[in-house]
Order: C-alpha cells, then sequence, then structure tokens
C-alpha cells in the first residue's frame, strides 16, 4: 500500500499573496515563463512562476504566483500552521478553510466580520488550525477574490486502518488531486453588477483543471494551445481521485473520464459505501473522491469536465488527459466536444432531482450510504430545533431602487433584472466588526432573524441575520427554492460541521407547480417531506434542487458563528447568508492577546481651536 501512514505531527506552511498577469499563449511568453519552460516542449515545470491558465491575457490574483494556490497535504490531527502576507495594493482578504471544522481554533475560520478582520494590505495573518480528514480546498472568502485565483486543494490523509474504503484503493497521491474551476477572461468585478449590453451576466468563459486548460474562440475558432493537466497511472493498480469543485458562478460540473468507471468512496471529505458511476456532476463548493482501475489498454484517456446550466448556452468545457505511465501523452481518439462528449452512462448527482425511487440511470446524493455510524440523536423522530429557510430572489423596480439619497447594492442577472438574494426574507450584510471577538460593541440591532427584525422593515430587509441555537442540540434544517429559476440549484456550505443528509426532492403535489414556504410546512405537517434514516451521508455543502427541498440535521457540539450561504460568489455578495450561532460566549475559547480588531468610527463631532 502506498497510503501514508500519517502520526501525529506539526505541519506548516507559509503563503504571501501576489497579484500578476498571465500570459497570451505560450508563443507570447512573458519573463517568468521564459525563465521556466523547456525549450521546445509545451509544459511548465512545477516550481517556476509562470501561470498559463488559459493561455488568454487578464489580470489575475494568485498565492505565492500559483494557479491554484499550493495544495495543503498533511496528516489527520496535524496541527497546521499558515502566514498570509497580503502583497495586494489596495485590497484586503481573508482565507477560508472549506471542510476543516476549526473545533477549538473557530476565530480562524477566514469569514470577514464574522471571525476575524479583514487582513489589510501590507499584513500579516497567522492561521492555525487541526486537521480533520478528509478533501477539503481553501479559498478567499472577500468579495470575488476566488473566482480571479485565490483558491487552492488540501488534502487530509488518515492511518488506512481508519478509513473504511482504504482497501479499494493501492496508492492515494499528492498529484491525484483534481480541482475543478471557472475562469473569466477579466476580473470578476468587471461583472458586479453587472453589464446591459456586451458580456451581461456572470457566466464564465471556460473551465480550469488544476489552474490548467486551452480556450477556443468561439467567433474566430482559434485555440491557444497552452498545456493540459495530466494525471498519471500505471497498469493494474488503483487509484484515489481527490476532485474539488472550486467554481465560484453557477454552472454545475460534469466529469467523466473516457473509458474507466468511478468508484465514489466519499463526499466532502466523508466516507460512503462505494458506489460505481460514470459521470459525476458536482457544485460549488462540493469534493468527492473517488477510484479509478488502470486496467484498460495503455495510452491516453480523455478526461471532460462541462459546465451545464447556463454554462451550456457557451458550451463551457475543460480536457485534461489520464495517461498510463509509458504510454503516449496524447489520446488517440478525437478530442470530446461539448455537444458530442463522452458517454455519461451512470450519472451522481442528477439535475433532474428524482430521488425518491431507486433508478438504473443515476444516483441522488442523500442515496448514499453513511460509511461510518450515526449519532443516534440524527435518528430521533423530532429535532431539538427545526429551522425552515426558504431562500429567493427580490426583484427591483428602477424607481424603487434608484431612489434619492439611497445606495442599495444589487446584481444584473443575465435577463437585465437587477436583484438581490433574501434568505427567510432577509436580505444579509456583514456586520462592523466579528461578533465572534467584539460581541460587546456591536449593537443589538444590528442583528435579527425571521421571528425578529427590524422595525418598518421593507421588502429588501437588509441586517446580519443570526439564527441562536442551543449547545448540543440536534438541529434539523429545512431549504426551500422559492427562486425557481430554470437550469439554476443553489448549493449551500455550512461552516464548522458536517451534516447529514436526511432528504431532497420536490413536492409530490402534482398540482403545485411552485414551491413555497406555505407549501413546504404543509408537506411537513402532513409527513410528505422526503426523509430517510438508513445511515444518511455526511456532508458540508448540499445542492438544493430547482424548485425544490433539501432537509439536513446536525448535532450542534461545536460552538461559533458559523456561515451558512449559498456557494455562489454573485450571490454571497447580495446577501444569501445567514449565521447559524451555536452556544453562548462562555462555550467559545478565549479570544488571543492582541488579535486584531476593527469596526465604525463615529465619535461626536468635536473641534478644537489652534
Amino acid at each position: 500500500m502506498a497510503v501514508k501512514e500519517c502520526s501525529s505531527s506539526i505541519a506548516t506552511a507559509s503563503f504571501i499573496l501576489v497579484s500578476l498577469h498571465s500570459t497570451r499563449t505560450l508563443k507570447r511568453i512573458f519573463k517568468a515563463c521564459q525563465v521556466c519552460t523547456p525549450n521546445a516542449t509545451n509544459t511548465v515545470w512545477s516550481h517556476c512562476q509562470c501561470v498559463l491558465a488559459d493561455g488568454v491575457e487578464r489580470g489575475m490574483l494568485t498565492i505565492n504566483r500559483m494557479l491554484p494556490g499550493p495544495s495543503i497535504q498533511v496528516c489527520e490531527g496535524d496541527k497546521v500552521v499558515i502566514d498570509v502576507h497580503n502583497a495586494m495594493q489596495g485590497l484586503e482578504l481573508t482565507i477560508h478553510w472549506h471542510g476543516i471544522h476549526q473545533r477549538g481554533t473557530q476565530i480562524y475560520d477566514g469569514v470577514p466580520f464574522v471571525t476575524q478582520c479583514p487582513i489589510s494590505e501590507g499584513n500579516s495573518f497567522r492561521y492555525q488550525w487541526v486537521a480533520n480528514a478528509g478533501t477539503h480546498f481553501w479559498h478567499a472568502h472577500t468579495g470575488l477574490q476566488k473566482l480571479d485565483g485565490i483558491y487552492g486543494s488540501i488534502a487530509v490523509r488518515q492511518a488506512p486502518s481508519l478509513d473504511p474504503n482504504s482497501h479499494l484503493y493501492d496508492y492515494d497521491l499528492t498529484t491525484h488531486v483534481m480541482l475543478l474551476s471557472d475562469w473569466m477572461h477579466e476580473d470578476a468585478m468587471e461583472r458586479f453588477p453587472g453589464r446591459l449590453a456586451a458580456n451581461v451576466g456572470q457566466d464564465p468563459e471556460t473551465l480550469l483543471i488544476n489552474g490548467k486548460g486551452q480556450f477556443t474562440d468561439p467567433n474566430t475558432g482559434y485555440r491557444t494551445n497552452t498545456p493540459l493537466e495530466i494525471f498519471t497511472i500505471t497498469p493494474g493498480r488503483r487509484y484515489r481521485f481527490r476532485m474539488v469543485n472550486s467554481l465560484a458562478t453557477v454552472c454545475p460540473a460534469q466529469l467523466t473520464i473516457q473509458g474507466h468507471p468511478l468508484v465514489l468512496i466519499a463526499t466532502d471529505g466523508e466516507p460512503v459505501h462505494p458506489v460505481v458511476v460514470n459521470t459525476i456532476i458536482s457544485f460549488s463548493g462540493e469534493r468527492y473522491d473517488f477510484v479509478i482501475t488502470a486496467d484498460q489498454p495503455v495510452g491516453a484517456y480523455w478526461i471532460q469536465a462541462r459546465g451545464l446550466g447556463e454554462c451550456g448556452v457557451n458550451r463551457v468545457q475543460q480536457l485534461a488527459v489520464l495517461r498510463y505511465a509509458r504510454g503516449p501523452y496524447q489520446p488517440a481518439t478525437q478530442a470530446p466536444t461539448y455537444d458530442v462528449g463522452l458517454p455519461q452512462g451512470v450519472v451522481l448527482n442528477p439535475l433532474d432531482a428524482i430521488c425518491n425511487q431507486p433508478r438504473n440511470d443515476a444516483v441522488c446524493v442523500n442515496q448514499l450510504k453513511n460509511a461510518r455510524g450515526v449519532d443516534e440523536g440524527i435518528l430521533q423522530e423530532r429535532p431539538d430545533v427545526k429551522i425552515f429557510l426558504p431562500f429567493r430572489f427580490l426583484f427591483y423596480r428602477p424607481e424603487e431602487l434608484f431612489q434619492p439619497h439611497q445606495y442599495n447594492r444589487y446584481l444584473v442577472a443575465p435577463t437585465s433584472d437587477h436583484v438581490i438574494s433574501l434568505i427567510d426574507e432577509i436580505s444579509f450584510v456583514f456586520p462592523p466588526a466579528p461578533p465572534i471577538s467584539q460581541i460587546d460593541e456591536i449593537p443589538p440591532e444590528q442583528f435579527c432573524n425571521g421571528d425578529n427584525k427590524p422595525p418598518n422593515c421593507g421588502r429588501n430587509c437588509m441586517c446580519t441575520h443570526k439564527v441562536d441555537i442551543p449547545l448540543n442540540a440536534v438541529v434539523e434544517v429545512v431549504l426551500v427554492d422559492e427562486v425557481q429559476q430554470p437550469n439554476l440549484s443553489h448549493p449551500f456550505h455550512l461552516h464548522g460541521y458536517s451534516f447529514n443528509v436526511i432528504g431532497m426532492g420536490r413536492s409530490p403535489d402534482r398540482n403545485v407547480k411552485k414551491i413555497n414556504l406555505k407549501h413546504a410546512l404543509d408537506l411537513d405537517r402532513r409527513g410528505l417531506l422526503n426523509r430517510q434514516f438508513n445511515l444518511p451521508p455526511l456532508k458540508d455543502t448540499i445542492a438544493v434542487p430547482n424548485n425544490g427541498y433539501v432537509v439536513f440535521r446536525f448535532r450542534a457540539d461545536n460552538p461559533g458563528y458559523w456561515l451558512f450561504h449559498c456557494h455562489f460568489l454573485f450571490h454571497i455578495v447580495i446577501g444569501m447568508n445567514a449565521i447559524l450561532h451555536v452556544g453562548t460566549q462562555g462555550d467559545l475559547p478565549p479570544i488571543p492577546h492582541n488579535f486584531p480588531r476593527c469596526g465604525d468610527f463615529l465619535p461626536p463631532v468635536t473641534f478644537h481651536d489652534s
């Protein structure tokens, strides 16, 4: 077995944040690429500072001049220390460690104005946390910076004896992390709030696989000649792959590998009973681990990632190569296109959300089985706390939005509508200071929830949405999609926890065309919300079916202020967030001495004679 035997240790990593430009193609190489690109080859040495992306020139943000940034590869229980230095001009940031539960290290979750103040230009911040096992990733949690390049993978391995699926693979290599991301040909802020003429909407131009790929201009047919990512395997061996969906826009990603079934063994860092599929559909923030057996003739095989939903309009896709050692680097077959792609076979996570019945062509996420035991409290008939969270868009009328002396945020949707996001009729705004460290300095009226809204709160009710939850309570959350936009499913991520997916689907009442909170409550009273308690899988990110619902449960045993939000960046910045506040201030570890502070400064107006 080539799986690393893990033991307690201290892993450290150091990051420095810089801004740089990409090249246009390999024929027009900028200075860093001239230093480290081997002559007469279409490759780039891994240690160099040449960032090619898809070969189209644009500005970007990077960590350590890498795209994606450095991969953090550690063992379960390792104490990880990461120094982030912000060298960007005029920008601030935080880094969130997506999937790391931060038990005992809540202040290092990386959410601006919730768990820390943003890191200002020229400043450094030391993150410290203990690694929980699984495939995770890190990314900027400030503005739209993740879409401009600030992201990277985390692989936390554990001893084979602790992994219930370790007998299914021979190798778990650092080179077999597969990071999918979307990519624009301009800064993401160019699309916010959005345009009404050229380049409307927020869809990407292409996808990248481990920061690599090629772009075909839909107008001219010209294709860049940048390298594709290559994953190497040896005949007869079984390999664990760790796939991360780091997309930031609304497109699901469909992954298929030519001639190789995928044995799914984990999702969002949590093991499941093995399931054989041919295609995985994933949403922003999700991770899926699968095993590939190298049992095909020696050669090279296509890996195809297609953007679905809105990305289908521009046929957004990317390719990579699965190569057998000592075989060719180029597949013998013609490259799959968006319209003539690889056969899909059995699909994990189908978009049709027909998840309440067995089927031969697809497996829904809620049909996966947990490979570990389930907390008995999760399986009880009634949870201690039940929270219904409907979410939707508010459509502004122009005369309503552009009032004198009012400057409300908005997003210009692809339909040219001007919208903001609501969860339980509240559009989230961040507080002026982190409540985890400065709660006494935040006015109580800053916070709200569905049962406690500010006086005179109108249609665009804006406040810091906070739901208080008792420590150790069993919590059930029911998410209800009132957006109901065709081809759009919203993935929600809960910080600090993994939760058990109890149910998902659409209304069984065929007379109901559009689900809403009232109908979901009625279905719940009648016992018609689909729930199943046979080894419900653990996840931390779940996509709510379009015009449907998701039910999940967790035991609130990790105190803190945990952000819960849609993982589409452009929906985050217009308010599709809430804070699940677990426990009390006394349940939290002490705040370190000299922990950075921030907040409003509005003193009385006074003038002193000189």
